[in-house]
């Protein structure tokens, strides 16, 4: 704010919030439709855990005790590195093939939950964010704590309620 200007046309420039603008924001602002968005996240997640399917398969990819990485299939070796050197080495038997780990092969078993999965998830998280409260101006916040208090005395002395 300008400090040149006088107080009152302080106050007239500051942009006052319509509860009018801030109705259509507040729509989906309840604990049903937030019990609804966490639904269809859960709905989302197990469908996209049903679509995949991980299996093993015959290549490995070995890093050996002195710090050279192979990769190798069935026990063979298709290409290594050795640390220090510039070049790599191709064909012969795989190091270490016995410690090393298989890599996971993923595909796609139901195309169709896929897209569902996703559908339900973005449609959750856009219900969530819509469904988060408006804040409180700070005169709505004075009248709140006015009426609490004067619900408060009432309830002390009710004579005089």
């Amino acid at each position: 704010m300008q400090k040149w200007l006088p107080l009152y046309q302080r106050e007239r420039l500051q942009l006052q919030p319509s509860p009018r603008d801030q109705g259509a924001l507040i729509v989906f602002a309840s604990r049903g439709w937030a019990r609804f968005a966490l639904f269809c996240n859960l709905l989302g997640t197990i469908c996209l855990f049903l679509s995949f399917q991980a299996t093993s398969s015959s290549l490995r990819l070995v890093t050996t005790s002195n710090g050279s990485t192979a990769l190798c299939v069935d026990g063979n070796l298709l290409i290594s590195s050795v640390p220090g050197l510039s070049g790599f080495g191709v064909g012969g038997p795989c190091p270490e093939w016995e410690r090393a780990r298989p890599a996971a092969v993923v595909t796609i078993e139901h195309p169709i939950l896929i897209t569902l999965g996703f559908v339900l998830t973005s449609f959750g998280f856009l219900l969530q964010f819509l469904s988060i409260p408006s804040p409180k101006t700070i005169a709505q916040i004075r009248a709140d704590l006015k009426a609490a208090k004067l619900q408060q005395r009432v309830k002390h002395n009710p004579a005089q309620g």
